[in-house]
């Protein structure tokens, strides 16, 4: 799946900046300071499962991070304090931020903070990385790759890190299937939206250039990298393109963004979140200044047809989208939509945030 970033700053109900890996950028963290354990290779494994998680209660001193059944059911605290919480594809570890000093210094925005990780059993955290944001797993739960001051690094789970990409403007990136690489999107500079995409081993190595264009976004399926490219003018038209993973057979999959009274001006383009397990269909979104509008995409036709909510990731069977709604002034819902047919479930519903699951 695809990778965003969110950047440090207060924390604010902020309308969700499309796109991130799961939609949603420029939020920041607070919390009270944290003490964690360091660990070696003494390391246990924790039991695995199935689980969501999400932050509650924001900007407060209840926020923490909780945990639940695929559902929603049967909600516990897993750690206080916590924000950004990402879920391990085995179910056996929950990565998260959390600041590093004062309430009145977190609020600030300018406060240090630091890359948590946490079973999904509980016990006590331990710190992986300070000045870390934006954790993507790997598939095989061995390795995240995140963001640390704009730096694009890759982790173990033991804290040791290796430097992917140095520049600062990363926009995505995406493991492949079988979590020994990673695809990102690199801005060149002294241009107005010039962006390749790169392949690079997960533990990090040489890069190699797969396109040379506008493009931004990508997401690794198990025969394709989708991705999203500007058009020559770079005007908020961005079309859905795929590319082989050896930078072979380049098409696009969508056309233009819709416009005029359907979209009222407010999109900005196609971008992927998510390929179903057969690739032909992409859970994607209409990107707004309030995240992405979900959709789901025919990729041999590029139709595409409207989902409710916002979309940030899409089950391993194909089958469930995981989106959310509401939150910029009032409360937020995080739902579960069938994506053959829009049916909607709500997961949870009040001051929650920032979900994740590995469904």
């Amino acid at each position: 799946m695809r990778t965003g970033a969110f950047q440090a700053g207060t924390l604010v109900r902020q309308p969700r900046i499309a796109p991130s890996r799961a939609v949603i950028q420029t939020f920041a963290i607070v919390a009270i300071a944290a003490v964690a354990t360091s660990c070696g290779a003494d390391r246990s494994e924790p039991p695995g499962g199935r689980f969501l998680v999400y932050a509650r209660h924001l900007n407060s001193n209840r926020q923490a991070i909780w945990i639940t059944q695929l559902d929603g059911t049967h909600p516990r605290l897993l750690v206080r304090q916590g924000i950004f919480g990402a879920l391990s594809p085995d179910g056996r570890w929950v990565a998260y931020n959390r600041c590093l000093a004062s309430r009145e210094k977190c609020q600030t925005g300018n406060a240090p903070f630091a890359l948590f990780l946490i079973a999904t059993s509980g016990g006590k955290p331990r710190l992986l990385a300070r000045s870390t944001s934006s954790p993507g797993w790997s598939p095989r739960s061995d390795r995240i790759v995140a963001l640390r001051k704009n730096t694009l690094v890759s982790l173990d789970l033991d804290g040791n890190s290796s430097v992917l990409e140095q520049s600062p403007a990363t926009a995505g990136w995406s493991f492949s299937p079988d979590g020994n690489w990673l695809v990102y999107a690199k801005a060149r500079p002294h241009t107005k939206c010039d962006s390749d995409l790169f392949i690079v081993r997960a533990s990090g190595g040489e890069e190699r250039r797969l396109t040379r264009g506008r493009d931004i976004f990508p997401v690794w399926g198990r025969n394709w990298i989708a991705f999203s490219r500007y058009p020559k003018t770079c005007a908020y038209a961005r079309r859905i393109w795929r590319i082989r993973p050896d930078g072979s057979e380049a098409q696009p999959v969508t056309g233009t963004p819709p416009s005029g009274s359907y979209a009222q001006g407010a999109y900005y383009g196609f971008d992927p979140i998510e390929w179903a397990p057969n690739e032909r269909t992409l859970l994607a979104g209409l990107a707004t200044e309030w995240g992405a509008e979900a959709i789901r995409v025919d990729v041999e036709t590029g139709a595409f047809r409207r989902l409710s909510g916002y979309a940030l990731d899409l089950s391993r069977d194909g089958r469930f989208a995981l989106v959310d709604s509401g939150g910029a002034e009032g409360p937020d819902t995080i739902a579960a939509v069938t994506v053959a047919d829009g049916r909607r479930r709500v997961l949870a519903h009040g001051d929650v945030a920032f979900p994740s699951w590995n469904r």
